[in-house]
């Protein structure tokens, strides 16, 4: 994933793996930072992300708990994203 540190638009943009980035996000120490290398200026809702879940950011044994609490079958799911996916569509 491509972060640069939050509040420096012209920082380097660092590549970090999934788990090591989501900390980063949650601590507020970093910001994703596009393809292009810079941070996005849209709101969620433009981005047609979902902001009022917080999914992406629960790891998949947390996922894999929500789903069973919430009654959803992931019993087709491989990856986190497919617990995701299951999630958003229940």
């Amino acid at each position: 994933m491509r972060l640069r540190e939050k509040g420096k638009k012209t920082g380097p943009v660092i590549t970090m793996g999934w788990d090591e980035a989501q900390a980063a996000l949650r601590a507020g120490t970093h910001e994703v930072a596009d393809a292009g290398g810079s941070g996005s200026e849209k709101p969620a809702e433009e981005q047609g992300d979902k902001p009022d879940d917080d999914l992406d950011d629960k790891t998949k044994a947390e996922l894999e708990a929500l789903a069973k609490e919430r009654g959803v079958d992931i019993g087709e799911a491989k990856t986190k994203a497919d617990i995701i996916k299951a999630l958003r569509a229940a």
